[in-house]
């Protein structure tokens, strides 16, 4: 092997110069984030990933889950993805005598009804 053979490949790995240029891009945008992070920036990300996982931790704390993974894994739903169905309003009127319609309606009354009951606390 030559000498510029060897100078191209580290442990048997052959550097092409878009290797380089990638390695490159990536050290700028190190340098970019380094600029742009500060002790405000910081504590502006914690704050918003404390909330989150807050928020994630009451979910993970109810069925609300369980029963979204259900639900979404309804095949009368990938059926209505698929082909949405057109419902007016004498449509979703005959709907609410469904007691599927009615439950989920009800879930979702409730669900408004935190949410206001929340809004006091602000």
């Amino acid at each position: 092997m030559t000498g510029e053979n060897n100078a191209d490949k580290i442990s048997g790995i052959e550097i092409t110069p878009t290797d380089v240029e990638a390695i490159l891009d990536l050290a700028r945008t190190v340098g970019i984030l380094q600029n742009y992070i500060n002790d405000e920036t910081a504590h502006g990300i914690a704050r918003l990933i404390s909330t989150v996982l807050k928020i994630t931790n009451t979910i993970m704390s109810t069925d609300l889950v369980d029963v979204m993974e259900r639900g979404l894994q309804d095949s009368a739903l990938d059926k209505a993805l698929l082909d949405p169905p057109k419902i007016g309003l004498a449509g979703l009127l005959k709907q609410t005598q469904d007691e599927d319609f009615q439950k989920g309606m009800g879930i979702m009354v409730e669900l408004i009804k935190s949410l206001g009951r929340a809004t006091k606390d602000i």
